[in-house]
């Protein structure tokens, strides 16, 4: 027997498909568990001269990105805006309703309401995203 599955319950084929899958992509860490085996593979972060030069627009892009607000609790949400409201960092955009109480969700940054994703009255979970928000363009 492969001392190796053995030991770990991978085999060295299973192993290397594993690195190989990996090889080509920026995961850093990656937990696999099958069949009551468990391994983790770990490497450091690799920067290339390719990637900080890439770096910017790819920082451009994540500001175009719509933004996710999430449910800080379990509750019934309650919207204070609605699509295509310009929105400013920190003010209201909706409540959660725990138990009577109602606790404010309020915008990260500002913004304009891309998409509202629960509509007013509706249950909501923790984490669960209540709306999209298109961040300002940098000035």
């Amino acid at each position: 027997m492969d001392p190796l599955l053995k030991c770990s319950g991978f085999s060295e084929a299973d192993l290397t498909a594993v690195l190989d899958l990996v090889a080509g992509t920026d995961v850093v860490e990656l937990e696999l568990t099958v069949s009551g085996s468990h391994v983790t593979v770990r490497r450091p972060p690799q920067v290339s001269t390719s990637a900080v030069a890439r770096s910017v627009p790819a920082a451009e892009a994540l500001e175009r990105r719509p933004l996710a607000i999430a449910s800080p609790l379990v509750g019934v949400f309650h919207a204070a805006v609605k699509v295509g409201d310009t929105v400013s960092h920190g003010q209201v955009i909706g409540a959660i309703e725990a138990l009577g109480m109602p606790t404010s969700v309020d915008a990260p940054q500002e913004g304009t309401v891309e998409d509202l994703l629960v509509s007013d009255g509706s249950p909501v979970e923790y984490g669960q995203p209540l709306l999209l928000l298109r961040r300002s363009t940098p000035v």
